[in-house]
């Protein structure tokens, strides 16, 4: 019943906007046309255009953006990188030597808690780290076509040789594309099986020969992994030359090539937001759930999920809206998108807030499989309850879609931004 009244509040509200703005539309119509008159009499000329100047402010009134820009790359994004930086160190470290000195319990957790954090920064590919991101998760990319890497890329994983070393394994991975590399190789390595068996999880007898053979494949997928995480917390090192956050916080002071005026660096932001929640309604929740290409969820594609192997689909999404959630609220630290929204509309930036509490409840209603072995136990209108709930959040996601990209960008006469993967693929 919640969602009905929900749904019927929702269309209301649009018909409700949409009269409104012929209303208005028609006010600053009457407004223009008594200006004229006003300024044709010397009688109270400068009281009359005053106040129709008050009248038209907002209308063509450009929302000043360096108070939000200022948090987002001061205060919200840099200790996020830190976040992922500290986390690199702890993958790096766990899975030098997997089921030898290392436990492959200890490598599956500090995997666990790595891509929490490159979740929480999915929406900041911005400038030079573009490049880096494509090759750190490829599934930014690939998502329409594949949940990276495929069944032939696992197969090619599976064949390394049982007893070749961490130099054999370089060598073997240095031809692979990137989509056969990634955090995805990494988590299949350490939540499957291989082969037939493909699904199951692993145990250390999964690692003959360690530290050689597949404990030495993952050392080396991690190692070049590892690389371009670097690269891109290097690039939002508070302490480092220049830092993203600081071009972020000072754009248009005309010390930043990646955001030349705050202007392009507010465009960064709402299209790095925009993408988000579209890859997070098409490709982590419509496509496994078999809900894309007029689907009903009865046939679900499991090997679409994010992170089939792991369980860890649902949780990504709970990550990449709390950073959304951040973004558009100022998270308590200052300005957000909130108030970008609420210059123009203080009625849209309400409903997208009420948008934002269904969502998060909706999230929260999904139990996750945790159980590689069958993730059709998450997926699919086989399973009522978590079918319900990922609908639901499909809808809220379409909705704040609609009042971003359309709705908004008709106030502020702007274009609507391609949602679609957006990045380098090379």
């Amino acid at each position: 019943m919640r969602q009905d009244n929900s749904v019927r509040s929702r269309r209301f509200g649009r018909f409700f906007r949409i009269k409104m703005l012929i209303h208005s539309v028609w006010i600053i119509l009457s407004i223009s046309l008594l200006s004229i008159l006003i300024s044709c009499s010397h009688k109270n000329s400068a009281s009359g255009a005053a106040n129709t100047n008050g009248y038209l402010y907002r209308m063509f009134n450009s929302f000043d953006p360096r108070s939000l820009l200022q948090n987002l790359g001061n205060n919200i994004i840099p200790p996020l990188f830190a976040n992922l930086e500290t986390s690199r160190l702890s993958l790096v470290a766990t899975t030098d030597s997997v089921c030898s000195s290392d436990t492959l319990a200890s490598a599956q957790t500090a995997w666990i808690n790595h891509v929490r954090d490159l979740k929480k920064v999915e929406p900041f590919r911005f400038g030079t780290t573009l490049s880096s991101f494509s090759k750190m998760d490829p599934f930014l990319i690939d998502y329409l076509t594949e949940a990276p890497p495929s069944s032939g890329d696992l197969d090619e994983l599976d064949a390394f040789d049982p007893s070749g070393d961490f130099l054999d394994a370089q060598t073997y991975i240095a031809g692979f594309d990137n989509d056969a590399k990634g955090i995805g190789a990494i988590e299949y390595l350490l939540f499957s099986q291989a082969g037939v068996n493909r699904g199951t999880a692993p145990s250390c007898s999964d690692f003959t020969n360690a530290p050689n053979g597949r404990s030495a494949l993952l050392r080396a997928l991690v190692t070049n992994y590892s690389v371009h995480v670097k690269n891109v917390t290097d690039a939002w090192d508070v302490s480092g030359t220049n830092p993203l956050g600081t071009q972020l916080a000072t754009a248009g002071n005309g010390t930043s090539a990646t955001f030349p005026t705050s202007d392009t660096a507010l465009d960064a932001v709402f299209a790095g937001a925009v993408q988000l929640l579209t890859i997070m309604k098409d490709g982590k929740l419509e496509i496994p759930a078999g809900l894309s290409g007029g689907g009903n969820g009865s046939v679900p594609k499991t090997d679409r999920a994010e992170f089939r192997f792991s369980g860890q689909s649902f949780q990504s999404l709970i990550d990449n809206f709390s950073t959304f959630k951040a973004i558009y609220t100022g998270n308590g630290t200052g300005a957000g998108l909130s108030d970008y929204v609420k210059f123009y509309s203080p009625d849209l930036d309400a409903e997208i807030k009420g948008e934002m509490a269904e969502l998060e409840e909706h999230l929260g209603d999904i139990t996750p499989s945790l159980s590689p072995a069958d993730p059709t136990t998450a997926w699919g209108s086989s399973n009522a309850a978590n079918f319900t709930a990922i609908a639901a959040c499909i809808e809220e996601l379409g909705e704040l879609l609609t009042i971003l990209n359309t709705e908004l960008a008709a106030l502020t006469g702007s274009s609507p931004i391609s949602g679609g993967p957006g990045g380098d693929g090379d």
